[in-house]
């Protein structure tokens, strides 16, 4: 439990952590790398996070999973994706779909999911000294193959559940039918879909869909995500000029990829991806959009500054011609006391992300309702968020920390309470270049 403090006053125990722009000067480090999208699906898993790695794609595994890999169409925004980051967790969007089925004889083959894709599988059965071998096919490529006597002792793989009582028999191959994909209802599907990510692990979260009603319900979602849970993660949204907030992020990425079209909602993919991926000691200014062959909304210098200005997230064509990300920013623009100019830069928001996340996992590990909250308790959490501290600024996430005062741990208002005033300087990379030159 955590979150956001303006007082001591909170009943959970828990790390309630803010983030506050001051003036200048103003453990092990979190992994990062993983995103989210839902997305209606052929096959698949309902109501679940269905996990997908990078890997899976190109080893062929995401077949189980999804019903496609990464050299089908249907993975264009999972390819996306997952170009950026290690692992997606997907939300098959689409509901109320049916199984495949086949009967032959004694034996049911029942798909083991909802969709079309379960229309692509076929049983084969042959026979060698009494024993029968059943083949399972999905799109012609043998997936699974297993020898039994009889129905009930074959076992449900991957594609298919078995079911039926006696022999088997010969069969050259029965095409299971009737499989439809589910209907997408997104005033359902979204609310079931967040409900799923606020309880998982992930930094990065796109909307595939240009609709400033969901745009405005996921943006909602950061905020609660990151002020009330202490979840510190940031939500890929489409030209949704309303967001103005470092946990928004409001892109407009769409081009060409050959004769490929891959629009701005589409291109939220990517931008999650790689902004889920990226370290606290990188920046995606510059970062390449590989594969992409033209801008579908190519500004000029001035539409450049007029959009980085409205806090927009875009792409560019640089002195190479090569189409790359002009700043790595979020939507906020509206700078306040508390949130400074500094917060609209997302390598800023990750290495803050990354201190709320570790310094509650420390937190939550080894102190809470363990440690004695006196002042050999404190000076062991202190000591431990310096080391902590120190690593960040040997990766070089911060400098200028001094471990002798920007970190302090008192004693709370209440028995329970402890206080912590961190002082953090996070670093970003070079992206403004000034230079004189002064001829003689």
């Amino acid at each position: 439990m955590g979150g956001r403090w303006i007082s001591q006053n909170k009943v959970r125990p828990g790390a309630y952590i803010n983030f506050t722009a001051v003036s200048a000067p103003t453990m092990q480090v979190g992994d990062r790398g993983i995103g989210t999208l839902a997305i209606p699906l052929s096959w698949g898993p309902e109501n679940t996070l269905i996990e997908v790695y990078s890997t899976d794609l190109t080893d062929g595994s995401s077949l189980s999973k999804v019903g496609f890999t990464a050299f089908d169409a249907e993975a264009k925004l999972l390819n996306l994706m997952l170009s950026g980051c290690y692992k997606a967790l997907v939300y098959r969007l689409d509901g109320g779909g049916v199984r495949a089925t086949a009967t032959q004889g004694s034996l049911t083959a029942i798909a083991k999911y909802p969709g079309t894709k379960g229309n692509m599988i076929t049983i084969v059965i042959t026979e060698s000294d009494g024993l029968f071998t059943v083949t399972t096919y999905v799109d012609g490529a043998s997936r699974d193959a297993q020898t039994a006597p009889t129905v009930q002792e074959l076992v449900n793989n991957d594609y298919v559940e078995f079911s039926g009582f006696g022999a088997l028999a010969i069969n050259a191959g029965i095409t299971l039918t009737g499989g439809t994909n589910g209907t997408v209802t997104p005033a359902t599907a979204y609310p079931a879909y967040l409900a799923l990510a606020r309880k998982a692990r992930w930094q990065t979260m796109a909307l595939t869909q240009n609709n400033d009603t969901f745009a405005a319900q996921f943006a909602k979602f950061a905020e609660e995500m990151r002020d009330t849970e202490g979840k510190y993660v940031q939500i890929v949204v489409a030209n949704y000029d309303a967001a103005d907030y470092h946990g928004v992020i409001n892109s407009d990425c769409g081009v060409m990829m050959g004769d490929v079209e891959v629009t701005a909602e589409e291109a939220t993919a990517w931008v999650a991806g790689i902004t889920a991926g990226a370290s606290v000691t990188q920046s995606n200014v510059a970062r390449a959009f590989t594969g992409a062959t033209r801008i579908l909304n190519e500004r000029t210098n001035s539409e450049i500054i007029e959009a980085l200005q409205s806090g927009k997230f875009i792409l560019s064509v640089n002195t190479s011609g090569g189409i790359v990300v002009e700043d790595d920013i979020n939507s906020l623009r509206t700078y306040t006391a508390e949130l400074s100019e500094d917060f609209r830069l997302n390598q800023v928001i990750r290495v803050l992300d990354e201190i709320g996340t570790s310094t509650s996992a420390i937190w939550e590990t080894s102190f809470k309702g363990i440690v004695q909250n006196n002042a050999d308790g404190r000076g062991i959490f202190q000591a431990m968020l310096l080391t902590y501290y120190g690593e960040l600024q040997t990766l070089g996430a911060i400098e200028n920390f001094d471990g002798a005062t920007d970190v302090t741990v008192a004693a709370g208002k209440a028995k329970e309470a402890v206080l912590v005033g961190v002082n953090v300087q996070p670093v970003a990379a070079m992206s403004k270049l000034y230079m004189e030159v002064f001829v003689d």
